[in-house]
This record gives C-alpha cells, sequence and structure tokens, in this order.
C-alpha cells in the first residue's frame, strides 16, 4: 500500500501524468494494482494505492527492475515535486480477510 498527498491545484496533472506515463510502465513491469483512491472527505488531496504481490520476493523483483527502468526515472522526475508525504508498507491479509 503506497498513501501520499498532492496540492490541489496540482492533482489534474498528476493523475494525467500517472494514467498516461506511469501506469503502463507499471503493468508492464507486472505489478498488480488493486485499487487506487483518492480522499473525498479528510485530507485533501491524499492518494491510496494498493498493489498485490505474491510475496516480499515477488515484490522486491519486481520493485528493483521497476526503479532500474530509465523510463520510470524519466515519469518520476515529473511526478516527483507534485507528491509529499509518501508513505510505503507491505501488508499481508488478516485471517478473517475475503479472498482475492
Amino acid at each position: 500500500m503506497v498513501r501520499f498527498q498532492v496540492a490541489l491545484h496540482e492533482t489534474a496533472d498528476y493523475e494525467r501524468i500517472f494514467a498516461s506515463d506511469f501506469l503502463p510502465l507499471i503493468r508492464e513491469h507486472g505489478f498488480d494494482l488493486v485499487g487506487a483512491f483518492r480522499t473525498l472527505v479528510g485530507d485533501a488531496g491524499e492518494y491510496h494505492e494498493l498493489w498485490r504481490f505474491s510475496s516480499v520476493s515477488e515484490f522486491e523483483t519486481r520493485w528493483t527492475a521497476l526503479l532500474a527502468d530509465p523510463r520510470v526515472a524519466a515519469v518520476l522526475a515529473k511526478t516527483g515535486p507534485l507528491v509529499t508525504g509518501e508513505i510505503s508498507r507491505l501488508l499481508t491479509p488478516a485471517p478473517f480477510s475475503p479472498e482475492p
């Protein structure tokens, strides 16, 4: 899970760059986006992304390959200045969580 904020006046730019430039690269690297959400009530400009990995090993392999891709560095140069307070977490399903 990733949580971060984007200033309200920059959300349209962020969403355009993410959808057109970043998401295709992420998918090309085999990442499974379960959902992406933005806050309607609460902290303005807050986003949450939920990604699925089969194991910590898969996460490490995919993340390393993604960050090594020079196209990703170019996208991050655009989105980096728009994003603040980024927090990443690896979660595991609770025993009572529904199956994916």
